[in-house]
């Protein structure tokens, strides 16, 4: 982190030139994405992640994402509304603050307060080695010019394609200190102006909606898209939620994970993807969980190029079913299937080439012509 600390001072006034499109035009599939993304782990996998989503992407590190993937879209971000208690987050996030020459600190009456102390999320855990995370007041302006400095550091470097914003929730955090009217204008407040910068300069804004939309439709009118955490898992949004979501107009990831237990569930991993292949505006990604997000895990159904969709999604024999160039996409969420092709096809989990498959509840497959 202190590493990353002296390149951000560095490199503030010393950006290179991107003639990057912010978002492809003509991307393969499937579309994989990173959430909270471990930068070094992606580097080093050499694996052409399509969305990468992170704090802060150098220059160079940009260069080398778009060497694996010329076509990946960048994004960087954290806060608007809580400050992590960690000495090298907090002070990333002022160094990032303080880039255009005014020393901007996080100062204690920023935070929200009760009588027994700043106003905790409850993320604190011996277990996992972390640090509390606290709200903020949305209303207080040394705060608000603060993390508005931040974001317009980020989105004033050319390597970044938009911003990304975490943990936003349309109720109070400390409800008794401020109501849930007053938290949502405030946050909407802080919103607005991360929008006007990004639309300035034709930049995405993507959240986290937590398990649902729902949690962040009062701040719509304000993004591109957002992520589904824990999709599909223990508190996550089903595959019917998702479906939906696909369905408006925005950029979703489908963001797929281990319920924090690092155990490999790779059917309902192979159903996120499957499902994520249904649409033209859906990402895939899958992690640890919450507490540890953006591990360079990379599947052989990755590496798939589906070329162009035929068509759009259609329901046959109990299953989703989408046709594409080079193959077949089939997500069978509520029940197992067995499926008969006039033409051989081979099934990139197996490698079994047949006219017969069965595929379990719960699972997808990626069919493709040998």
């Amino acid at each position: 982190m202190k590493k990353l600390l002296i390149v951000v001072l560095l490199l503030i006034t010393g950006c290179v030139e991107s003639d990057q499109p912010f978002l492809s035009s003509t991307p393969d599939y499937p579309k994989i994405a990173s959430w909270l993304s471990q930068k070094d782990q992606l580097l080093a996998s050499r694996n052409p992640y399509d969305l990468i989503m992170t704090g802060w992407v150098t220059p160079e590190e940009a260069e080398q994402f778009r060497e694996m993937n010329s076509r990946v879209t960048i994004l960087a971000g954290l806060t608007v509304n809580w400050v992590y208690d960690n000495p090298d987050w907090r002070t990333f996030l002022e160094t990032l603050a303080s880039a255009d020459g005014t020393q901007r600190t996080i100062e204690e009456d920023m935070f929200l307060r009760t009588s027994d102390g700043r106003c905790a999320f409850g993320w604190a855990s011996d277990q996992w080695g972390h640090q509390e995370i606290y709200a903020m007041d949305p209303r207080n302006k040394a705060w608000v010019e603060l993390v508005l400095a931040a974001y317009e550091t980020i989105l004033e470097q050319p390597q970044h394609d938009g911003v990304i914003v975490d943990m936003l929730i349309d109720v109070s955090w400390c409800p008794d200190i401020i109501s849930d009217e007053a938290w949502v204008a405030g946050i909407q407040a802080i919103l607005t102006e991360i929008k006007s910068m990004a639309d300035t300069r034709d930049k995405l804004i993507i959240f986290n909606a937590g398990s649902n939309f729902t949690d962040i439709d009062p701040y719509a009118q304000y993004m591109d898209g957002y992520l589904m955490e824990n999709f599909l898992g223990e508190w996550g949004a089903d595959y019917e939620t998702g479906l939906r979501a696909a369905q408006e107009e925005y950029l979703i990831i489908y963001a797929v994970d281990t319920d924090d237990t690092g155990d490999y569930d790779l059917q309902r991993m192979r159903l996120g993807l499957t499902l994520s292949l249904l649409n033209d505006t859906t990402y895939f990604s899958y992690d640890f969980g919450p507490r540890n997000h953006g591990q360079a895990w990379w599947f052989p159904e990755y590496d798939v190029r589906l070329g162009n969709p035929l068509g759009p999604y259609y329901e046959k024999e109990n299953a989703y079913w989408r046709e594409f160039e080079k193959g077949i996409v089939i997500s069978s969420p509520f029940t197992s299937i067995s499926i008969t092709f006039d033409t051989e096809y081979t099934d990139v989990t197996t490698g079994s080439t047949s006219t017969q498959f069965t595929i379990e509840k719960g699972d997808g497959r990626i069919f493709i012509a040998p």
